[in-house]
C-alpha cells in the first residue's frame, strides 16, 4: 500500500473518532443551564457545627417566590491531600413535609476548615444552576462566605420608601429558622417610628383587609416566615422621619425563644425592590395612599378590573423582592 493511500486512511480514521466523540459528548451532556440571575440560592446550613447533619438551601425565583419544584444536590470539597469529595443525593423541597422553598439535604462534614459546597438546582424544565458557595467550618460554628449562621437568620430585609413624616412605612422580611423547635415573631420596635404592627393582608370575598396580628407568626422548625407585599409584613406607624431610598431603618424583632434581635433594614425603592438589584419594570403605583389615615375596619376594595389581586389595594407596598445581602441574627 502506498503512502498516499496509509495517509488517506489515517485522515479517514481520524475523522471518524473526532466524529464519535462529538456524538458520545451530545449524547451524555447535561441539560441546559439556567441563567444565574434567574434563581437566588441562599445556603443555609445548621448552627451545629461540625455535628451538623443536615444543610438547608433557601431557593426563590427572580419575583422572590420560593421554588419548590426542583431538585438540589449537594457537593463538599476542600483543598487537602487525601480529602474525598461529599456528595449527597438529589433532594425535593417536600421531603421534609412544608413546601416552602428550603431543602433540606443530609450533609456531615469530615473535617474541619474551609470547604467549597457546590449547590445544584436541577428545575422543573431540567435547566440547572449552579453556585459555589465558600464555608468554614469549625467545632461549634459554621460561617458561610465570611458571615456568620445562628439559628435565626434574616432574608432580603427590606422597607418602602415613605415620603411623609407621621404617616406609615412597611418593612418585609425572610426568617429562616435553623433550630428543631417552633419559634415565633411575637413583635418588633424601631426609632424611626412611635410602634411598629404585625399585619397581614387578607382578600375577604373580593375586599382586601389588612389585619393586625398580635399573637404573631410561627417560624416552623427549619422551616422560612416570609413577610412579603400583599400578605404578612410589618407596618411601621408614625414615621419619625420620611424613608428616601438609600436609608436604614433599625429594626428590633422580638422571638419567642431567642428574645430581641436587632437588624438593620436598608430602604429600596419599589423597582429595586422587584428584582433585589435594579428595577427590570415599571410596578404600578397602588390603587391608594399607603400613607393615608386607614378606614376604621382597615379595609379596601381592590382597584378595577383587579378584582382578588393582592397587589392592587392601599396596603400593598410593592412587589415582591428578591433576596439581597442577608441581615445575619447572632447565633444562640
Amino acid at each position: 500500500m502506498s503512502r498516499v493511500s496509509l495517509a488517506r486512511q489515517a485522515a479517514r480514521i481520524g475523522a471518524l473518532l473526532l466524529a464519535g466523540g462529538l456524538w458520545l459528548l451530545s449524547c451524555t451532556a447535561a441539560g441546559p443551564e439556567a441563567s444565574q440571575g434567574e434563581l437566588q440560592i441562599t445556603l443555609l446550613p445548621s448552627p451545629d457545627g461540625m455535628a451538623a447533619d443536615t444543610m438547608a438551601v433557601y431557593v426563590t425565583d427572580a419575583a422572590g417566590a420560593p421554588v419548590t419544584d426542583a431538585v438540589v444536590s449537594l457537593e463538599g470539597n476542600m483543598n487537602h491531600a487525601g480529602m474525598v469529595p461529599v456528595f449527597t443525593d438529589g433532594v425535593r423541597d417536600e421531603a421534609d413535609g412544608a413546601a416552602d422553598g428550603v431543602y433540606q439535604a443530609p450533609f456531615a462534614f469530615t473535617m474541619l476548615g474551609d470547604w467549597i459546597i457546590t449547590v445544584t438546582v436541577e428545575q422543573a424544565d431540567g435547566a440547572t444552576v449552579t453556585r459555589d458557595v465558600e464555608v468554614q467550618v469549625s467545632e461549634s460554628a459554621v460561617e458561610v462566605e465570611g458571615g456568620p449562621v445562628g439559628r435565626l437568620r434574616v432574608l432580603e430585609a427590606r422597607a418602602r420608601p415613605a415620603p411623609v413624616a407621621g404617616g406609615t412605612g412597611a418593612a418585609f422580611l425572610t426568617l429562616f429558622n435553623g433550630s428543631d423547635d417552633e419559634e415565633r415573631l411575637l413583635g418588633a420596635s424601631s426609632p424611626a417610628a412611635a410602634t411598629v404592627e404585625l399585619h397581614e393582608t387578607i382578600n375577604d370575598n373580593g375586599v382586601m383587609r389588612m389585619r393586625p396580628q398580635p399573637e404573631g407568626f410561627v417560624i416552623p422548625p427549619r422551616g422560612v416566615l416570609r413577610l412579603a407585599p400583599g400578605g404578612k409584613h410589618l407596618m411601621l406607624m408614625g414615621l419619625a422621619a420620611p424613608l428616601a431610598a438609600g436609608d436604614t431603618v433599625e429594626l428590633t424583632l422580638q422571638f419567642a425563644q431567642a428574645g430581641e434581635q436587632v437588624i438593620q433594614v436598608p430602604v429600596m425603592a419599589m423597582g429595586e425592590m422587584a428584582t433585589g438589584e435594579a428595577a427590570t419594570e415599571t410596578m404600578p403605583p397602588p390603587a391608594h395612599d399607603p400613607d393615608a389615615k386607614p378606614t376604621p375596619e382597615h379595609e379596601t376594595p381592590p382597584a378595577s378590573g383587579e378584582a382578588g389581586d393582592a397587589g392592587s389595594h392601599d396596603h400593598d407596598h410593592g412587589a415582591a423582592a428578591t433576596p439581597t445581602p442577608a441581615a445575619e441574627t447572632p447565633g444562640q
